[in-house]
């Protein structure tokens, strides 16, 4: 972009103002990383109602209550949407349903259905997000904030109650039914312009990818701003716990490794001056700012920061600061020598057989894997035959696996050895201490002691915290509850010079932060990404070239109205006095905007940035700066700044933000500009392709899998977890291994799901099949009781009142027939089998008869009991026990 002109002075619209920004960024050599709309909503939305109970029930029927829609209830049979044929619903008189299930239905069941009727009434925060990044990889947010609350029927889409789903991608096993609610809060918010147009959201991050849905439920309503504006929650739903199977709401995607600043609260007008009302259904926007109306942006912007002055139209209300003109700093600043260092490191392996060496590279500063390299050199006994490889890894990952052209004895001097290229170095960011690991194969053995040498030269890259960025705006007065002239008066009154904590403006901080103590918001104080041991976003205040802040003339009115606004026009005092330039000199005496921290001290300025003194300098006025002098013709080369005096609250114009305020601001224009180059696009990453080992393993109940995983190395892992279906016991793990324990038969489904920095997601799974074991053998039968008869063999006879005699019948069923004489006194005969009665003569009978049943021998047990027994004593008997037969 050799032609590109930085300085702006454009017009953007209301509706596209956050656009517009990012687009004027993109033309200046900045990349957007990611545009995206991110949903808030009363978690019980999607909170199911699940009745459980088995089928069949001695009532065939369930009842549920009335429903918003009488078709959203899902019924599961054994974890399976069970077909409509095995069910019928009828309409209660109370508008309930009753569900009858038919006679043969077995199994566990489930309904799932939401209490939430269709006039209940919810309320829906819609943030529309834009994120960039410079050339220097500082990244920034951008977000404004829209809401609308609405009746269920009135947005004519369904309650999205979550059911059961296989395959769940919400992060739990359960999903909404259907999301059509969320895209209609995203259409109402925009095609009606629902959005806070007049506050502007800002923030600072680490890294970014997108990897949730965006779309987040949460109980407590005074958090839906916060979470509407973090980026680190990006998905939310409803699970069951996995012992109890009771419902419990999850973070399902979140990434507190993105390091998101305090949220930047930005207002170009005071807020009061608007509102969302409703009439009859209708939203109505009260306002006189409208979507087509015109905001001023003027500044500097070139690959690395921008400068920018913010001003929406002043015309509906000029008085109070109401509309004040803000400063937008977005990038990086400037400090003294380099940032980065780089290590040079030559380090030589000799080898021989099957050998492992390591070495170790100490940086006094964090390293980074981007832009760190290899150079390998090769000789000796590897030229690929089979066993003749050198593997080369730092820090466990591996480099690569190497061999010569060519079978040689091993050279004394690189250069004289076979270079095979340069490679990439992965896995050392922020480490100080690596490890570098040889291993050569059992191959390598044909000229010991040496049989292989390898040189490897090292370029590893540093950083010292990272490029500095810094980031501040300015904003109108918010003053929550007051009315718009309660507003209006606190606005024009405000005390700039008091820096109270209670004058201070809120710190808006995303859920997963806290920041303690000092944590800059950056309208009080400047935001700075990172101090030099490592603190992030503490509050930084400037200094510069100043005079006493109390020095005449005071810059307010009478009526002690501090903001510029008020005092900086013809009629007042001030324009009475010369200040620029000076007398003296006959010049504009100007200073970098230098950033100090109370504890570090001086860290570095502004870029293309200078402050002045704001007395009887008008806006517009050009400032000439020496950039580069010339002693022989005196024609030195200049750079030209434009003057402007921001309003509002900022850095710039209250303490203690600056120690005079307000600064004057120069911001660069034109001259002796020379701008960073802008690097080409990155190239697309490399595939990302992971694997886990076992895919699939046939186990017995009780029994353990131990899995291991492999993935592409190319990225530093951001987020990994691993997943089963069912009833499973999850052992120790890690983004390497895992192991789990079932305890139920079934087939399984274990997911290892895993994010790298590049935003590269990679799914595998693997299916574990459980058995029960094999049942064991029965137990050995009783002995049998004493003096046992065989079937068939003998003919039992006796008498008197009772006698019990057993009788081996063996292990063969069938029917068996007793023969018995009873002669003439009468005798009772009953047969019994395991203690049950299998024939009986049913009284006392005299003379022949027989008894016959049918034997089926179970539990190992073959004897049978026969009891004969009379009311006379003096009785006499006989009988006889033929074997079962077919």
């Amino acid at each position: 972009m050799p032609n590109a002109h930085p300085w702006l002075d454009v017009m953007l619209t209301e509706k596209h103002l956050l656009e517009g920004l990012t687009d004027l960024c993109i033309a200046n050599g900045w990349r957007k990383e990611a545009e995206f709309h991110k949903v808030v909503y009363a978690s019980r939305l999607t909170k199911p109602t699940i009745v459980r109970f088995f089928l069949p029930l001695a009532r065939p029927y369930v009842d549920i209550p009335k429903l918003a829609y009488p078709d959203d209830f899902y019924i599961y049979l054994d974890g399976e949407l069970m077909p409509s044929t095995y069910y019928s619903v009828l309409e209660k008189a109370d508008g309930g349903l009753r569900i009858e299930f038919e006679p043969g239905v077995q199994g566990q069941a489930a309904i799932y259905y939401s209490e939430i009727e269709g006039s209940d009434e919810f309320e829906f925060y819609v943030a529309k997000h834009y994120i960039v990044r410079n050339i220097s990889g500082n990244l920034f947010g951008m977000a404004v904030l829209g809401k609308v609350k609405e009746q269920i029927y009135n947005t004519g889409e369904r309650v999205p109650f979550a059911v059961y789903h296989p395959s769940a991608d919400w992060g739990t096993q359960l999903m909404p039914h259907d999301t059509g609610i969320f895209s209609w809060a995203i259409k109402k918010v925009e095609e009606e312009d629902l959005y806070e147009r007049h506050t502007l959201y800002f923030y600072q991050l680490d890294k970014f990818i997108l990897g949730g849905n965006m779309i987040v439920g949460w109980q407590d309503p005074k958090e839906f701003q916060r979470v509407a504006l973090d980026v680190e929650i990006q998905a939310a739903m409803w699970g069951l716990q996995a012992k109890s199977q009771a419902l419990q709401y999850k973070v399902t995607e979140q990434y507190p490794q993105f390091y998101q600043s305090p949220i930047v609260t930005s207002r170009t007008r005071i807020p009061q001056l608007e509102s969302i009302g409703d009439i009859h259904g209708l939203h109505v926007k009260y306002t006189n700012w409208w979507s087509d109306s015109k905001v001023f942006v003027k500044g500097f912007v070139d690959g690395k920061s921008l400068m920018f002055i913010i001003t929406s139209d002043t015309a509906p209300v000029w008085n109070s600061n109401a509309v004040p003109a803000i400063p937008l700093y977005m990038g990086d600043f400037d400090v003294e020598g380099e940032t980065e260092e780089v290590l040079k490191r030559e380090l030589v392996f000799e080898l021989d057989q099957a050998t492992r060496k390591k070495m170790t590279i100490v940086s006094n500063n964090p390293m980074n894997s981007k832009g760190s390299k290899v150079k390998v050199w090769l000789s000796g006994d590897v030229n690929g035959d089979e066993g003749e490889l050198v593997k080369v890894s730092v820090e466990g990952v591996e480099v690569g696996v190497f061999h010569t052209t060519g079978y040689q004895k091993p050279v004394d001097k690189k250069a004289d050895a076979e270079y095979l290229g340069e490679f990439d170095v992965f896995g050392i960011d922020d480490k100080s201490t690596i490890t570098i690991e040889v291993q050569s194969t059992a191959g390598v053995n044909a000229y010991p002691p040496v049989s292989a040498r390898v040189w490897l030269d090292f370029t590893i890259y540093t950083d010292k915290g990272g490029k500095p960025a810094a980031l501040f705006a300015g904003s109108a007065l918010s003053k929550k509850g007051a009315s718009v002239d309660n507003a209006l008066r606190a606005s024009a009154a405000f005390d700039y010079d008091d820096y109270d904590d209670a004058n201070w403006q809120d710190t808006l901080l995303p859920i997963l932060k806290e920041y303690p103590v000092h944590a800059s918001n950056g309208i009080d104080s400047v935001m700075v990404k990172r101090t030099k041991y490592g603190a992030r976003y503490q509050s930084y205040y400037f200094s510069w070239n100043v005079p006493p802040n109390s020095m005449p003339p005071l810059r307010e009115t009478k009526k002690k109205e501090k903001h510029p606004r008020a005092w900086n026009n013809y009629m007042k005092e001030l324009y009475k006095y010369q200040f620029n330039p000076s007398r003296y000199s006959e010049k504009a005496h100007s200073s970098k905007a230098m950033l100090i921290h109370p504890e570090d001290g001086a860290h570095g300025t502004l870029r293309h940035v200078i402050f002045v003194s704001p007395l009887t300098i008008m806006n517009g006025d050009e400032l000439a700066v020496a950039d580069q002098y010339c002693d022989v013709d005196g024609n030195h080369k200049y750079l030209i700044y434009s003057y402007y005096l921001v309003e509002g609250i900022s850095p710039m114009t209250k303490r203690p933000g600056t120690p005079f305020r307000p600064a004057g601001l120069g911001i660069l224009k034109d001259g002796n500009i020379t701008l960073p180059p802008i690097p080409p696009d990155p190239p697309p990453p490399l595939p990302f392709v992971v694997t886990i080992a076992p895919s699939f393993s046939r186990i017995k109940t009780g029994e353990s899998v131990n899995f291991t995983s492999s993935y592409s190395r190319h990225s530093p892992i951001l987020h990994f977890e691993w997943n089963g279906s069912g009833d499973h016991h999850k052992g120790s793990y890690s983004v390497d291994q895992a192991q789990f324990t079932f305890k139920q038969s079934g087939t399984y489904t274990i997911t290892f799901m895993i994010v790298n920095e590049q935003g590269q997601k990679g799914v595998a799974t693997a299916t574990i099949e459980v058995i029960d074991p094999a049942p064991p053998p029965p137990p050995p039968p009783p002995p049998p009781p004493p003096n046992t008869q065989k079937c068939g063999k003998l003919a039992e006879s006796g008498g008197g009142q009772r006698t019990e005699k057993y009788h081996e019948l063996g292990s063969n069923g069938g029917n068996v027939v007793i023969e018995y004489d009873m002669y003439g006194v009468p005798d009772r005969m009953d047969v019994f089998y395991q203690d049950n009665l299998v024939a009986s003569t049913h009284g006392e009978v005299s003379n022949k008869g027989s008894l016959s049943f049918q034997y089926n021998p179970f539990g190992g047990i073959t004897q049978i009991k026969v009891v004969v027994s009379s009311s006379s004593s003096g009785t006499q008997w006989e009988y006889l026990v033929h074997c079962p037969s077919p």
